[in-house]
């Protein structure tokens, strides 16, 4: 027999054998050609040129993108100035990209890791173990979670998009604390994103040699931008988008629904627990002195070219004198004339708030943690009300509060009403004034345990429930359960419509007014009054 013949004899022979073992495989393991064809391609998104390329979690069927960066911060030499845009990569130099690890968050101190640690300690867990990310200046990537493509739909309609805004009192904070983490809530038919932006006063930083503020603010646009202009490549729609916020995020909210730069970025605003930025809004001059104080302290002197001085110095320097000037201070957006030309309020009656529907609500004991020891009634009115409303005595609020509280309970309750309650349904008022759909919630659940008691629903407690990213160190109770069920259904739904109800949840009123009822979310989801509307009414 000639060798070629021989040689032919045997590749067949191989090749025949090879099919008979396949064979054998799969009829021994009938599933395993059904994970074979299961075996998803690495998904991707493209944006500016470049390929990022995600990961399945596969018991969800959730894509994951993360630490995809939507601008560039400006830093050193470029230090408090609009974020940049990214660079565009020729499609000939076109490159791929990893997106699989967070990117470092935003250059901060030890503000917002001190508040959860001291909120595990809190419930009996060990603060030092909470995760820490690095921070760094360059810092603004965002992070995206979208179901996976139906294969057997050739064409699906696009989804809801639902971005999340941290919170951090504008000092702190990043897009993937442990509660911020959207697979879950995109497993509900969402496309769920969260967004970074520059804190303190590396993001609301204020000095007559700038034009601008709100750096921060125009971090969170720019994402909003890049948002609208790839979200579709992952099956988002890109005129259904929802911003969604806690603490100084919802806060941050109110300023974007009156922003000329960020109207028609959204449809869709979801405000918890944030109602103070109803209440003050500085102007940019007034901020100013704050950064000559910056100035003075870490340069020495004040006078011409601070900035270009203060740019000079190493982010960790600066955060160090920042540290120290800024301790006590509030870092809100403030009236620039660019990116916030008015108060809220103002703005309402001007008709210059952006068309949008509405989520808006608090918990029962927001102000219950922040409370001093040995704080009274007495002692809160006196710093709290007495200049603003001089004629309001201690004996009509009493009257209002509920006569069946103890004196903690009472000043929790006035705390957080004034706070937290009062402007956030001031704000639905006005909203609802001007058109749009606008829905009231009163979360109540507190965790099971002494310690459950002892914090209420506190500030932040509602997070938990709408990503079903309970902690391991929360007691977490079949009812803690049901109620994740009913309120990640209510924000999705509200995302998809403008409208929070759908068949086989408890009927969720609009609201326009006080004396409507609202949405009381915990053990029991009923409609009902708030319990703080005649307080709120004293504070009009």
């Amino acid at each position: 027999m000639p060798i070629i013949k021989h040689r032919l004899l045997i590749n067949r022979s191989i090749a025949a054998l090879t099919i008979c073992a396949v064979f054998l495989l799969t009829a021994c393991d009938p599933d395993a050609a059904k994970r074979k064809l299961q075996q998803p391609k690495v998904p991707t998104i493209k944006a500016r040129g470049t390929t990022y390329q995600g990961a399945y979690t596969l018991e969800r069927d959730v894509q994951e993108f993360l630490g995809i960066p939507f601008a560039q911060a400006p830093i050193g030499d470029l230090r408090w100035a609009p974020p940049m845009p990214l660079p565009m990569v020729s499609e000939h130099a076109s490159q791929n990209v990893t997106a699989t690890e967070f990117a470092p968050a935003c250059l901060q101190g030890p503000h917002l890791a001190n508040w959860y640690k001291g909120v595990v300690d809190s419930f009996g867990g060990d603060g030092s173990t909470f995760p820490t990310p690095s921070f760094n200046e360059d810092c603004l990537y965002l992070n995206v979670w979208s179901p996976k493509p139906d294969a057997s739909q050739k064409k699906s309609s696009p989804l809801p998009v639902f971005v999340f805004i941290h919170g951090g009192s504008n000092k702190g904070g990043w897009s993937y604390e442990p509660n911020y983490i959207g697979e879950r809530l995109a497993s509900r038919g969402m496309v769920v994103v969260s967004i970074p932006y520059r804190v303190g006063a590396l993001g609301f930083f204020s000095h007559p040699e700038l034009q601008h503020a709100n750096f921060g603010l125009l971090d969170q646009i720019a994402g909003l931008k890049w948002i609208q202009q790839n979200i579709a490549k992952v099956g988002g729609d890109p005129n259904n988008i929802t911003v969604a916020g806690e603490s100084s995020g919802a806060s941050n909210i109110a300023y974007l629904m009156t922003s000329p730069l960020a109207k028609g970025l959204f449809q869709r605003a979801i405000h918890q627990s944030g109602g103070w930025a109803m209440y003050a809004t500085d102007h940019k001059y007034t901020d100013d002195k704050k950064g000559l104080e910056l100035a003075s302290s870490a340069l020495g002197s004040s006078g011409d070219n601070d900035i270009e001085k203060l740019r000079q110095l190493s982010g960790e320097d600066l955060l160090i004198e920042i540290n120290g000037v800024y301790k006590d201070h509030s870092f809100d957006p403030v009236i620039d004339g660019h990116s916030v030309t008015q108060a809220f309020t103002k703005a309402a009656k001007q008709g210059q708030l952006n068309d949008l529907d509405l989520l808006i609500g608090s918990n029962a004991n927001e102000a219950r943690m922040y409370l001093g020891a040995g704080e009274t009634i007495d002692s809160w009115i006196a710093d709290n009300l007495a200049e603003k409303f001089p004629d309001l005595s201690k004996s009509i609020i009493l009257e209002t509060l509920a006569k069946d509280s103890q004196s903690l309970e009472q000043l929790d309750q006035l705390a957080t009403s004034f706070n937290y309650t009062c402007p956030s349904m001031s704000m639905a008022q006005i909203k609802a004034s001007f058109g749009g759909q606008t829905w009231f919630y009163h979360f109540t659940k507190q965790r099971d345990g002494d310690l459950g008691a002892k914090m209420g629903s506190y500030h932040g407690a509602e997070l938990p429930y709408v990503f079903n990213t309970h902690d391991d160190w929360l007691p977490t109770s079949a009812e803690d359960r049901a109620l994740t069920e009913s309120l990640m259904q209510y924000w999705v739904n509200f995302a998809r419509t403008g409208n929070p109800n759908s068949a086989g949840l408890p009927e969720w009123k609009s609201y326009k007014k006080p004396s409507d009822p609202v949405q009381f979310l915990g053990l029991e989801i009923k409609s009902q009054i708030h319990p703080s509307a005649r307080l709120c009414r004293l504070f009009e």
